[in-house]
This record gives C-alpha cells, sequence and structure tokens, in this order.
C-alpha cells in the first residue's frame, strides 16, 4: 500500500509541471498582448482564489453586494454558474424576483439571489457576454465577477484574492500536487488578499509566505456561523442548541462545515459528506433519508448552498438545521476605502 502511495505521489509531480506550463504560457499571451482583454464603461471587481477548495467567495460576492447597496451603488453580479445542469447565458435574478430554478443555474448563483433579493444576477460561461446582459438588461453601475481570478478574458478594476487561513504550506503546490490554481507569485495581478476564517481577525501564519508577492497590505475577516433554524417560512436564526444532530454537505471544505456545527452547540451522531455542488435527486434524498433514521436522530443540519437544493418535502420529514456563514471585518468602512477610488473614476 505505501508502494502504491509512493508511486501516486511522485505521478502528481510531473502532472503539476504539466499543468503549470500550461498556466505559465496562457499568461504570457496575456500579458504579452497577443491575447487581448475586453474592457468596459463600468467599474469591475472581481472575486477570486488562487486554491482550490472553499475560501469564502460566495460569502464575500454577498458582502461586497450589500456594502456597495449601503454606499448607493447598484451592483450586478455575472457568475460562471459551476455545477448547473444548462449552457449559455441566463438570468438567474432580474433585481426584482428569482427567474430560474437551482437546477438550472447552479446552487451558488441561486444562494445569492436568494440572500440578496435585490440585487440581478446573470450566469454565463462566457463572462463577456454576460456583463453585456446585464448592462442591456438591468441599471446596474458597478459589475461583481464571482470566482475570475484565473478569467483574464474580462479586464476588471480590482482584483479580492481569498486566502483561507485554514491552509497548510504543503497545500502551496499546484494542482492536482497541492491546491494552487497558479503559482503564489501570480498574487501580483491583484490588488487586495482578503484572509478569511482568521482567528480575532489576525493575519494567518502563511502571510510571511505570500507576503512577498502583494503589492498592497492584505485585509483579515473572519466567517461568523449562525444557527438557522427551519419552519412553514422559511429558515430564521435560533438560539444555539444541545440536540444531537446527523450533519451533511456537498462543499469545498467539509472539515470547516462539521468543525462549525460542533461549535454553534449541535452534537453530531452521524453525517454525509458528498462531493461538492452534488446534486440531491430522488436516488440521493432515499439513501440520506435511509442513514438518517439508522442514527435515530431527529434533526439534521446543512449548509446554505445544500438547503437551496433540498425539496422541501424531505425538510419537513426532520428538524432541519442550516449553518449560514457571513465574513465580517473589523470596519465595514475599511473595505469600502479599497473600493471608492475606482468608483471615482466613473461618473
Amino acid at each position: 500500500m505505501a508502494t502504491l502511495h509512493t508511486l501516486f505521489f511522485f505521478l502528481l509531480i510531473p502532472l503539476s509541471w504539466i499543468y503549470g506550463l500550461m498556466i505559465w504560457m496562457r499568461n504570457c499571451l496575456y500579458n504579452t498582448g497577443l491575447l487581448r482583454s475586453v474592457s468596459f464603461d463600468i467599474p469591475i471587481i472581481s472575486i477570486g482564489n488562487i486554491t482550490m477548495g472553499g475560501t469564502g467567495k460566495t460569502p464575500m460576492v454577498i458582502y461586497l453586494a450589500k456594502l456597495l447597496q449601503k454606499n448607493g451603488c447598484k451592483p450586478g453580479i455575472v457568475s460562471r454558474g459551476y455545477g448547473r445542469s444548462s449552457r449559455g447565458l441566463i438570468m438567474v435574478h432580474n433585481g426584482k424576483r428569482l427567474l430560474k430554478d437551482v437546477d438550472m443555474v447552479g446552487d451558488e448563483p441561486y444562494l445569492i439571489g436568494k440572500v440578496l433579493n435585490t440585487v440581478p444576477i446573470i450566469v454565463s460561461e462566457n463572462r463577456i457576454a454576460g456583463i453585456q446582459g446585464l448592462l442591456d438588461n438591468c441599471p446596474v453601475d458597478i459589475i461583481i465577477l464571482d470566482d475570475a481570478l484565473q478569467h483574464r478574458r474580462v479586464e476588471r478594476n480590482m482584483d479580492l484574492v481569498m486566502i483561507s487561513a485554514c491552509d497548510k504550506p504543503e497545500d502551496y503546490h499546484l494542482l492536482p500536487w497541492g491546491k494552487l490554481r497558479e503559482p503564489l507569485r501570480n498574487l501580483k495581478r491583484a490588488q487586495y488578499v482578503i484572509y478569511t476564517r482568521t482567528k480575532r481577525f489576525l493575519k494567518p501564519p502563511q502571510h510571511k509566505i505570500i507576503n512577498p508577492y502583494l503589492k498592497n497590505n492584505s485585509t483579515a475577516s473572519i466567517m461568523q456561523p449562525v444557527l438557522m433554524k427551519m419552519d412553514d417560512t422559511g429558515y430564521h436564526k435560533t438560539l444555539p442548541t444541545y440536540e444531537l444532530v446527523f450533519a451533511f454537505c456537498g462543499i469545498g471544505n467539509p472539515d470547516f462545515f462539521i468543525q462549525t456545527v460542533k461549535d454553534v452547540g449541535l452534537n453530531i451522531v452521524g453525517k454525509r459528506i458528498f462531493q461538492d455542488h452534488q446534486k440531491y435527486n430522488s436516488v440521493v434524498l432515499h439513501n440520506l433519508l435511509v442513514q438518517i433514521e439508522s442514527s435515530k436522530c431527529r434533526a439534521v443540519v446543512t449548509t446554505e448552498k445544500d438547503m437551496v437544493k433540498i425539496p422541501e418535502s424531505f425538510m419537513k420529514k426532520n428538524i432541519f438545521y442550516v449553518i449560514k456563514i457571513d465574513v465580517v471585518f473589523e470596519n465595514d468602512s475599511d473595505v469600502y476605502d479599497l473600493i471608492k477610488p475606482i468608483l471615482s473614476q466613473y461618473p
């Protein structure tokens, strides 16, 4: 078994080199102007990451949209809509209501639309078409690009890169050896790095590794969990409870979710971890229900991203809890101060 593990490890290294060469060649084409980015006459902010796995992009998109609205802006959001059953350009939310179901647009854009409720959202593999679709159909004055650090076809005014404080030094190798989507030195393309899941807004140990590649000072945030409970009118904040629960999720960082469930006071007696962006069809839900019933507990808990894909009929079979995650900064004004210079460039 150890021999197979060693062989697999040494296979990952050359694959990582090949992947790195492809990334380098693509970036060279953009850096030399052989491939050109398309610009728009509207401020554009990209929320991205440089590693695989959950870094808090979705909570940050929600936070940024709310912050912009609070300061008089009219943001619109463009997402690729990863994991959706459809293709092409689809309006998820027109600023008044959700227009499509979660399967058609993807769990993250649907969740963003459900939470924000008044922000127009489009999904499109072609981000240029997505931006133009928002400009043609909605009164927006700033665009938020979801998960777009590696998408260089669109020129933007600011790249915000989310980096988890839970990362380990061994994560910082290129895929598939490590978790990096591109080399750390490419953080020089970003205007700001935001550390997520920090303790008391302190910069994490890996800041020493990352700092040499940063243009500006980094910013620290925490991920604040909120325990929610479903009822006939939706899900609402509830007090901590020591109830026994069955936990399940299909997200990029399930370990963080499991620890968060414990942190909010729930006691896990069983769990099921699915792949990221799991689709909950009838077979999956039946098997999940069997596993929940075998654990002999009355309550279940999952993430917001999973919750939007679960039918109401399934939720009513148990006491249903949801872990909502909010990104929190020490001062909202500090974040808005980062953005104000790009807003002043546009009348």
